[in-house]
């Protein structure tokens, strides 16, 4: 997990300790790409859960989509609560391109859909 460039497919993700239930865990994806991004999202989530024998919800938060501004792509941005463990999380069959961002955050001033919209539509 390294570098991503806004002109290249990459996801980008983060996970904290859920605002609304400390027992869940919220999942931050963004998914960077010029189709599929819905189904590379799913698949994110379809990882997580062959990595164990329970089956839990992804309770879906938000969802924003947008352009990258000087590119062909599209950005997914999805938050979702559930009580999968950060350990589960794989991209195999996804990207090669991942970063965590540790400023994909809730936040107490401004808010995280503004941050993401910086990131790709400036």
């Amino acid at each position: 997990m390294g570098k991503v460039y806004k002109n290249s497919r990459h996801v980008r993700w983060n996970w904290q300790t859920s605002p609304d239930n400390e027992e869940r865990v919220r999942y931050h994806f963004v998914v960077v790409d010029d189709k599929f991004r819905g189904g590379k999202l799913d698949q994110i989530k379809e990882n997580i859960r062959s990595k164990t024998i329970m089956n839990f919800p992804f309770e879906e938060i938000r969802r924003l989509e947008g352009k990258v501004v000087g590119t062909n792509f599209r950005y997914l941005f999805v938050s979702c609560d559930t009580v999968y463990s950060p350990s589960l999380v794989s991209f195999e069959s996804v990207s090669k391109n991942i970063k965590k961002d540790t400023d994909l955050i809730e936040r107490k001033r401004g808010n995280i859909e503004d941050y993401v919209a910086n990131l790709y539509e400036k």
